[in-house]
């Protein structure tokens, strides 16, 4: 993934020039037990039982749609969408025989091909910092729920990542950088006040944190090398600044 940009590719996956190694980044990142942590509390959200009708939005490699489809049984089905031909793929070659109430397709989350009051619950999981609408997509979501259904959602507040380094001013620099190539930079802040304006009720918003204390796990997520490299190409930082405040990183992970 030596030329992709993790933030922003993630719009449009299938026209990266490497797609597959985007698959890969979602396995890294869901292989953290702090990850699976904080999707299981969305599991727990959604209250599921026994036969109800699910929606999975951005299902990526189709983890959290399997999962779901063993807690709604063989009388409940599962339908996961996401708007990558490659995610979709891959989610189906990963549930072939296993006999499982789930289903997978392309589809938009502006624009669902479902009627409305479908399904018991949607869960939508680092969807929504991506779309071009974030309104339009909690209206279409509330549009396929039934009354009384629980619509879940779980993104990252980026511009509240930090890194210990004593260059506060280069830290800030690059951190910023990376946040401002996502779309909606800030999206979990206004999850309350965009759902509020959706008309949904019983809203809450909870927050947790992910810490990361090694250098080579930092790297495999927020990929720090290129975008200190994006980041000096674009005139953001001196190539001396960059390079410093790696070293810096990589000297401090090495000493513990």
């Amino acid at each position: 993934m030596a030329n992709e940009n993790i933030v922003a590719g993630f719009r449009s996956v299938d026209q990266a020039s490497d797609p597959a190694s985007f698959v890969h980044f979602l396995e890294t990142v869901s292989a953290m037990e702090a990850i699976q942590a904080l999707k299981r509390c969305t599991f727990a959200l959604l209250d599921v039982k026994l036969g109800q009708h699910l929606l999975d939005i951005g299902c990526g490699l189709g983890d959290e749609a399997r999962a779901l489809a063993q807690l709604v049984g063989s009388a409940g089905r599962v339908v996961g969408i996401d708007n990558s031909e490659t995610m979709i793929a891959e989610a189906r070659k990963r549930t072939t025989g296993q006999n499982l109430p789930v289903e997978y397709g392309v589809g938009d989350v502006h624009a669902l091909d479902f009627a409305d009051n479908t399904f018991d619950g949607c869960r939508v999981e680092r969807i929504l910092g991506h779309v071009a609408n974030p309104r339009q997509a909690i209206t279409e979501l509330r549009r396929v729920a039934k009354s009384g259904a629980r619509i879940v959602a779980l993104d990252p507040e980026l511009e509240t990542l930090v890194l210990d380094a004593e260059d506060r001013a280069t830290t800030r620099k690059i951190l910023n950088f990376y946040c401002d190539s996502a779309r909606n930079v800030g999206i979990a802040r206004q999850f309350r006040r965009l759902f509020h304006e959706a008309h949904l009720t019983d809203i809450a918003v909870f927050a947790d944190t992910v810490m990361l204390t090694s250098y080579a796990e930092a790297e495999r997520i927020f990929r720090l090398q290129d975008t200190a490299k994006r980041a000096q190409a674009a005139g953001v930082v001196s190539e001396a600044e960059g390079t410093s405040w790696l070293e810096e990183l990589k000297q401090a992970d090495q000493a513990g």
